[in-house]
């Protein structure tokens, strides 16, 4: 199942002062250079404020650092509940909802480090001043007790162990981001009461925080109520079902009335009935047809229960389609002539998608293809590729890389064979692991990360 994130993974290295400044321009930009920017109106409000407020603990070392951290938990966790907000609208301020929801898995755990870390450094404050560490990390310890502080920090702890277990479903994944909203008002309670707190000493952070409030909660109100009722929705039924070598299925949907228009390599969120019948369940799935066509096709990687369930659709079944999403295409990388395109397994269906837009699109490059499978049992779409190959605008080159046979696929051997390197660019799709080791082999073979486009076929 091709489910998506777009982002340049966490390589490390770069070839030169030139390849290191790409990356760095590319590390901030779009969603990492919000966070920075809000990070930035936070501190020097809170650094004017800190001029009206009156405390009566040491400023220093310990309870300014700790001050400032909790203040920081505000734009981050609102932030991080915009960037899951699933809205084309909002799309543009992160590159893409594939970037947002990369953004959204490295930001949650920095947020949760910056709350825990500022709880810890009022650990030496209450100490100095005879306190009870009870009282700051124990609900209901004594009558002083910081119980609403505390009780939100083992809330967010536990939300948190459960948010990045492996065994939780993708069901039960959904459910439970569901409450970080309340999880957010409780952050608040921690962030904003602390003695001393600027957010009600000086009237213009106080307008700050307030705005970052509702901003996150706006967007947690869209995300979990309003999703549904006012995204763009289509309404399709299944035209065909078909189950292909190495477990993958591909299934086509007509659209009943008006047509999803969309790029090639974006992705969409399907609804159908669930299993029991008595809900709905919303998954998200790369397409691989072209925009030019009347029907949309999926094609799926069956490894869970609603992608085993894809292989009793029905002709005819009504489902829904919310999108499109991402921006994994090559359309929004114009200026480079020169493509590499490498999918790994069912990586391959974005890819898909472009080369059956190629046919069509008057729009010239050389592109470079490779098809990543063990073996060629499990290349179900390898004749597919090869027929577009023929018929594409494009002058494209297409191999299937058969790993069980030739080894594994290096990105020096690619390099080798597209060689120069001066405006070429690269375009993964496939596994996370197979995307991160990947972009590490191009980085250390001189490849701005700024032209290390990928996609990682995970959604959380």
């Amino acid at each position: 199942m091709a489910i998506h994130d777009e982002t340049a993974g966490p390589g490390a290295g770069g070839s030169g002062a030139a390849g290191q400044g790409l990356g760095l321009r590319l590390s901030l930009a779009p969603g990492w250079r919000l966070v920075l920017a809000a990070l930035a109106i936070t501190t020097v409000l809170w650094a004017l404020g800190r001029l009206q407020a009156e405390s009566s603990h040491a400023f220093w070392p310990w309870f300014g650092p700790s001050l400032l951290l909790a203040t920081w938990s505000v734009p981050l966790v609102a932030i991080l509940l915009l960037a899951a907000v699933r809205s084309r609208m909002i799309e543009p301020l992160f590159g893409g909802l594939d970037r947002a929801i990369r953004l959204h898995r490295q930001l949650a755990p920095l947020t949760v480090g910056v709350i825990v870390v500022h709880v810890a450094l009022l650990v030496p404050v209450v100490l100095a001043e005879g306190g009870s560490l009870g009282d700051l990390l124990i609900p209901f310890w004594s009558p002083e007790a910081a119980t609403l502080e505390s009780l939100s920090l083992i809330a967010l702890l536990i939300w948190t162990g459960f948010a990045y277990a492996r065994w939780w479903s993708y069901e039960g994944w959904l459910s439970l981001h569901s409450l970080i909203g309340p999880l957010f008002l409780a952050g608040l309670a921690l962030g904003l009461s602390e003695d001393g707190s600027t957010a009600t000493a000086y009237e213009p952070m106080r307008f700050w925080m307030w705005f970052l409030i509702l901003l996150g909660l706006g967007a947690w109100i869209y995300r979990v109520l309003l999703f549904r009722p006012l995204a763009p929705r289509f309404r399709y039924r299944v035209s065909e079902v078909r189950q292909l070598p190495g477990g993958v299925v591909d299934f086509r949907l007509r659209p009943q009335d008006r047509r999803m228009l969309h790029e090639p390599g974006t992705f969409v969120f399907v609804n159908r009935p669930g299993a029991d019948g008595r809900g709905w369940e919303l998954h998200p799935f790369s397409l691989s047809s072209s925009p030019t066509e009347r029907d949309l096709r999926i094609s799926a990687q069956r490894v869970g229960d609603f992608t085993n369930a894809l292989t009793t659709l029905e002709k005819d079944e009504p489902v829904e389609v919310f999108g499109p999403f991402g921006g994994f295409t090559p359309h929004r990388y114009a200026r480079y002539r020169r493509l590499v395109c490498i999918g790994a397994g069912i990586g391959i269906a974005p890819f898909l998608a472009m080369l059956r837009f190629e046919a069509t699109n008057d729009d010239f490059r050389r592109i470079w293809l490779w098809y990543l499978v063990r073996s060629k049992e499990e290349a179900p779409y390898d004749e597919e590729l090869r027929r577009g190959v023929e018929t594409a605008d494009s002058y494209v080159d297409y191999e299937l890389w058969e790993s069980a046979r030739q080894g594994r696929l290096t990105a020096a051997r690619v390099m080798k064979t597209v060689a120069p390197l001066d405006d070429v660019a690269v375009m993964l799709c496939g596994s996370p692991a197979f995307v991160e080791d990947m972009t590490r082999q191009f980085l250390a073979q001189g490849l701005p990360r700024a032209r290390i486009i990928a996609d990682d076929l995970r959604f959380r």
